[in-house]
C-alpha cells in the first residue's frame, strides 16, 4: 500500500525499562531447540558448500574471459588452459581478432571490423551459454540437497549451545565443520561458528555497530536502486535487529491522486525538493528484527526514543509480536524523529507485554542501538535529500519519460 501514514501510536500506557540483566523467560528452551535443530542442517549446508565450490571457481572463470574480451587484454586471464574448452575458445579468439585487428589497421576496411564484432560476439554468447549450464547444475545441486539443508534459514549466523551441539553430532553421528568447532577447545575453533557454554550465557553477547556513512543513490547488481541510506545495527544472544533511515520511493502512475498529494504535502511541510515526474519520495525508517518468536510473552515491540515514560512522544514505530519471526517494517518518518535522529539521540527496540487493563506494560527486553556517528550520518542524508540532490541522482539513474507523471 502507498498511502504516506505517519505511525499513530496507540499504546499509551507507561513502560518502566528496568535493567535487563536477565534473560527473557523464553528464550533459553527456544535456543535449546534451536541449536538442537541446528545441527544436521548447517552439516548440510557445509557439505553443500563443498560440493559447489568448483562451480563458483568455474563460474568466476568464466567471466573472467568475458571481461577479458570486452577489454581486448587478455592480460589478466593468462596463461589459458590448454585442456580447458572456454580457455582454448578464448585464446583462439584472440589469436584471430590480433590478426583481424591487423588487417583493419592496414586496410581501413569497416567490413573487417564487422567480422571482429560478429566473432567476438559469437564467443561471448558461447561463454554466457557455459555460465548459465554451471548455474543450472549448481541450481540443481541445491534442489538435491534441500532435504539435508532445510531448516538452515534460521541457523545462519546463529550462535550455538556447545553442549546440546555436541550431544547431537555423537548421538546422530554427524562429521563436519560444525561439530568440530564444537568439539575444539574454547577458542581455538575453525571460527566459522560461535558456541556458549549455556543458553542464559547467550544474553551476555552483546554487539554493536555504528551508524553507516550513506552513499549517494546508484543502481545495484540486480537493476534495483542501492545507496541513500544509512544504518545501525545491535545484537544480543541472536536477536539482531538493523535501524536504517533511507527514503521511501514510489512510482506514481502506482498511485491515486490523493496519495500523490499527501506525499507532495509532507516533504513541502518538511521543506524538502524532490523533482522527479515519475515518483513521489518520503524520508522513511526501515527496520528489521531477526528472532525467531516471542522470548517472555511480549504483545509488542516498540521503536522509540528516551525511557518509555512518555510513549506518545517517544515511539516511533509499534507492531504486534509474533510467533515466528524475522519482523520487517519500512515507514514514513515522522518530522519529529528525523529532528531527534540528526541531533543523535539514540534510539532503542523494546519487546512490551501489555495486560488489558494495566497501567504499566512489562519491558521484556531492550536492545539499544550506538548513537556513534548517527547525527553526522543522519544530518548528511537528510541535507541530500532536502537539497534535492536525491531527486536529481534519481533523474540521473531512471530519467523522467516524457509525459509521465502529472
Amino acid at each position: 500500500m502507498n498511502t504516506l501514514k505517519i505511525f499513530v501510536v496507540s499504546l499509551v500506557v507507561a513502560v518502566p525499562l528496568a535493567a535487563q540483566d536477565l534473560p527473557p523467560a523464553d528464550m533459553a528452551a527456544g535456543e535449546l531447540a534451536r541449536s538442537r535443530a541446528c545441527v544436521a542442517p548447517l552439516t548440510g549446508m557445509a557439505r553443500l558448500d563443498v560440493a559447489l565450490a568448483p562451480l563458483a571457481v568455474r563460474a568466476e572463470r568464466i567471466r573472467a574471459l568475458n571481461q577479458a574480451m570486452v577489454l581486448e587484454d587478455s592480460s589478466a586471464v593468462v596463461p589459458f588452459d590448454a585442456d580447458d574448452s572456454a580457455d582454448r575458445m578464448v585464446q583462439e579468439w584472440f589469436a584471430s581478432d590480433g590478426v583481424l585487428a591487423l588487417r583493419y589497421v592496414e586496410a581501413r576496411d569497416d567490413a573487417i571490423n564487422d567480422q571482429r564484432r560478429v566473432e567476438r560476439e559469437a564467443v561471448r554468447d558461447r561463454l554466457r551459454e557455459e555460465l548459465q549450464a554451471v548455474g543450472a547444475r549448481g541450481q540443481e545441486m541445491i534442489a538435491q540437497a534441500s532435504e539435508t539443508t532445510a531448516g538452515g534459514q534460521d541457523c545462519e549466523g546463529a550462535i550455538l549451545v556447545r553442549p546440546v551441539v555436541l550431544e547431537v553430532c555423537a548421538a546422530q553421528g554427524l562429521t563436519g565443520p560444525v561439530c568440530d568447532g564444537a568439539a575444539a577447545p574454547e577458542g581455538n575453533g575453525p571460527g566459522e561458528y560461535v558456541f556458549v557454554g549455556s543458553a542464559d550465557e547467550l544474553w551476555d553477547v552483546e554487539e554493536f555497530r555504528p551508524w553507516s556513512n550513506p552513499m549517494p543513490l546508484s543502481v545495484t547488481p540486480e537493476g534495483g536502486l542501492g545507496g541513500g541510506r544509512t544504518m545501525a545495527r545491535a545484537r544480543r544472544g541472536n536477536v539482531v535487529a538493523l535501524v536504517g533511515l533511507g527514503s521511501l520511493i514510489r512510482p506514481r502512475s502506482e498511485m491515486s491522486a490523493e496519495e500523490i498529494t499527501e506525499f507532495d504535502a509532507n516533504l513541502d511541510s518538511l521543506g524538502f525538493t524532490f523533482d522527479h515526474p515519475g515518483f513521489v519520495m518520503a524520508p522513511a525508517i526501515d527496520l528489521q528484527i531477526g528472532i525467531l518468536g516471542r522470548l517472555g510473552g511480549e504483545t509488542h515491540y516498540l521503536l522509540h526514543f528516551g525511557d518509555l515514560s512518555a510513549p506518545a512522544e517517544q515511539v516511533v514505530w509499534e507492531g504486534p509480536a509474533v510467533d515466528r519471526g524475522p519482523i520487517q517494517a519500512l515507514f514514513p518518518a515522522p518530522p519529529g524523529a528525523l529532528v531527534r535522529l540528526a541531533a543523535g539521540e539514540a534510539l532503542s527496540l523494546t519487546a512490551v507485554k501489555v495486560t488489558e487493563g494495566a497501567e504499566e506494560a512489562e519491558a521484556v527486553f531492550t536492545l539499544s542501538f550506538t548513537p556513534v556517528n548517527q547525527a553526522r550520518a543522519a544530518s548528511s542524508l537528510l541535507g541530500y535529500m532536502a537539497g534535492g540532490q536525491l531527486g536529481r541522482d534519481l533523474a540521473a539513474l531512471v530519467p523522467p519519460t516524457e509525459g509521465v507523471g502529472g
